[in-house]
This record gives C-alpha cells, sequence and structure tokens, in this order.
C-alpha cells in the first residue's frame, strides 16, 4: 500500500509506504513507485492550480455583486476591498459568537430544568424547589 499526500499551500510530497514494499528495496524503488509519485505530483499540481482559479472567480463573483460592493465603485483601492473583507468576516463571527452564545443559555436552562425534574423525582413534594412558588420557570433561572 503506498498513500500520498501534498498539501494545497506547497509542492512537497508526502509518501509512506507499507512494510512490504519497504522491506522489498526491488519494490521500493522500483519505477512503478517513481510513476505513481510522479503522477500523484502531477495531479497535486494541477488542484493548486484549480484552487487559484476557483479563488480569484470567488473574488471576482464577490466584487461584482450589487449588494457587497464597499464603496459602489469598480475603482476602489484594494486596501478597501480587503478593509471590506475583513469587517464582514469579523461581523460573520460575531454573527456565529452570538448564536453560540444563545445555544449556551437554552443548554444551561435545559440542565437546570433536568436537574429540577431529577430532585423533584429523587425527593418528591418534600423538595425545597417545589415548595417555592412555582410559575413553571426554576426561580433561580429568572433574570
Amino acid at each position: 500500500m503506498v498513500l500520498l499526500a501534498s498539501p494545497s499551500h506547497t509542492t512537497k510530497l508526502h509518501a509512506l509506504q507499507s512494510r512490504s514494499i519497504r522491506r522489498r528495496p526491488v519494490l521500493a524503488h522500483s519505477q512503478y513507485i517513481k510513476d505513481i509519485r510522479k503522477g500523484f505530483a502531477q495531479i497535486s499540481a494541477e488542484r493548486r492550480g484549480m484552487r487559484k482559479e476557483l479563488a480569484s472567480f470567488g473574488d471576482k463573483i464577490f466584487l461584482q455583486s450589487k449588494g457587497d460592493s464597499p464603496s459602489g465603485s469598480e475603482g476602489s483601492s484594494s486596501a478597501s476591498v480587503e478593509e471590506y473583507k475583513l469587517k464582514r468576516a469579523l461581523r460573520t463571527m460575531a454573527e456565529v459568537y452570538e448564536q453560540r452564545e444563545a445555544r449556551f443559555v437554552e443548554e444551561l436552562q435545559r440542565s437546570r430544568e433536568d436537574a429540577e425534574l431529577l430532585v423533584r423525582q429523587i425527593l418528591g413534594d418534600r423538595s425545597p424547589i417545589t415548595s417555592a412558588p412555582s410559575s413553571g420557570v426554576p426561580s433561580s433561572t429568572s433574570s
């Protein structure tokens, strides 16, 4: 077995060979292995090229869309475009953070409700939680 990998940010080729191939120098240094490495290197180079094309194509679409134009003019400087992209990324990160925080609060509320239910099941009506005035919401969670 031969495992080949090449990160998209570099031309470095990583290769792992199974023990049975490494034990036999005839196989490890054969023309077939060299051909496999060469073919994979070509595929990696093409893939890197495609990624660059896709990124630049995505940037073109991003900049050409009406709602996403940073200044409305086509002649905007690259610095303002980069600044706009950064601001947009920060807004997206803020939205993700707010969603995560909301999920955390919901999970905390569910955890409290589960704990209250467990106490009720264990202690029954003698529980201090159940003897407190209840409006369906535990008194410790009112904000």
